[in-house]
């Protein structure tokens, strides 16, 4: 289905095709409608499917039908920061040439900043903490919203905001459409949907687009030689940009300083960043002026790259969710990606299992100068199982 057949609002129209967005995704051919008709939705899809377009196209005809009002009608929960600036920046897009307003809540940001806006806002769009945060000094009310979204669900029920979306929730009018976005379906997640949607309109759209779109490999290599890895790839198999993985904020600078003293541009993003660094670092990979992102699971979520070439796993990620969001990254709206897991000698069992939970094995890739030797594997093993019978001593 094209756009043009939904008979949207001439100027909404003008700038989604500035987008050069023409035909809808999946996602969107079902999305749009139900939301176009007022019901309450329930909407599953993976990662870079076109889940904001989504959501956001519909509202913006809403709002453009009704006509301006004096308070925000539209409040938009997301779970981090960057995903409230980001999809704050694909909504302004779409309603550039309006009198639409939006605001933007999320901590780091100044309260006089964000508040500056509030007044002139049809749309608000907020993490958690701050929204509740600003409901508490009541500096801003949301008895005029009508219609709720709720992106990232299951992101914002991992991150423990179970509590505070309830919170929300009761402070807003009960008459609203409500609008549920999620990459996963979880138990939680079901019974809120019970509870707080009225005969919702359930989409699942299933990850059709990237099958075969991402190329995942895993390289054997010794803890020391990772960096030297890395190195090696980003000379000979990456051409652009690259976006790397890391459980700690100490790996993420270690990374970082050996990449730049190699003349490599690169910058880390983490929690410990101010608000201003974290734009300005996001803002930075975007235009391309660095070539490398180490990052925490901070932007394994949500947060889009366009064209973006690869993800490196430093380690082994934790769990089957974090792996299958991390490299999510990639390999967006059908284009192609390839996405690398560095395996040492102490994470081997750990692989193996992450990839009896992800039902599928993963192609070694062991075309490198660094390749981790079998002697060093079997040692590994061979320890971890003497630590194990040890521990098991211990607890007898």
């Amino acid at each position: 289905m094209n756009f043009s057949a939904l008979q949207l609002n001439k100027l909404l129209f003008s700038n989604i095709e500035k987008q050069k967005l023409s035909v809808l995704t999946a996602v969107q051919e079902r999305v749009i409608p139900a939301l176009l008709d007022g019901k309450d939705c329930l909407a599953i899809a993976p990662t870079g499917t076109g889940k904001t377009e989504a959501f956001a196209i519909p509202l913006v005809q809403h709002l453009l039908e009704k006509g301006q009002r004096e308070h925000a009608s539209v409040l938009i929960l997301l779970p981090t920061r960057e995903l409230c600036i980001q999809t704050k920046d694909r909504i302004a897009k779409l309603i550039e040439g309006t009198s639409l307003g939006i605001a933007c809540f999320y901590g780091g940001g100044t309260y006089e900043s964000q508040l500056a806006d509030y007044p002139n806002a049809h749309l608000i769009l907020a993490t958690p903490g701050r929204l509740l945060d600003f409901l508490e000094q009541q500096v801003i009310n949301l008895k005029s919203i009508n219609t709720l979204v709720i992106d990232e669900f299951d992101q914002l029920l991992d991150l423990g905001f179970a509590l505070e979306i309830n919170k929300i929730m009761q402070a807003l009018p009960t008459e609203r459409q409500s609008i549920f976005v999620s990459a996963t379906r979880t138990a939680e997640m079901d019974k809120i949907v019970q509870k707080r949607l009225k005969n919702p309109i359930e989409i699942v759209v299933e990850n059709q687009l990237k099958k075969g779109k991402i190329h995942e490999y895993v390289m054997y290599v010794d803890k020391n030689d990772k960096k030297n890895l890395i190195r090696h790839l980003l000379e000979n198999r990456i051409n652009s940009q690259v976006l790397i993985f890391t459980r700690t904020v100490h790996a993420a600078e270690r990374i970082v300083t050996d990449l730049q003293r190699n003349g490599i541009s690169a910058l880390a993003l983490y929690g410990d960043k101010s608000q201003q660094q974290r734009e300005d670092i996001v803002s930075k990979f975007r235009s391309s002026e660095n070539r490398v992102l180490i990052a925490t699971d901070l932007l394994a979520r949500g947060i889009d790259f366009p064209n973006l070439e690869a993800i490196i796993n430093y380690e082994v990620p934790d769990s089957p969710e974090t792996y299958t969001h991390r490299i999510g990254r990639t390999g967006r709206s059908q284009a192609d990606g390839m996405a690398i897991t560095l395996c040492d000698a102490e994470d081997n069992q750990k692989w193996i299992k992450l990839q009896l939970a992800l039902n599928k094995q993963i192609q070694i890739d062991d075309q490198h100068p660094f390749l981790l030797s079998w002697e060093k594997m079997l040692s590994s093993s061979q320890s971890n199982t003497r630590k194990g019978q040890s521990k098991s001593r211990k607890r007898r």
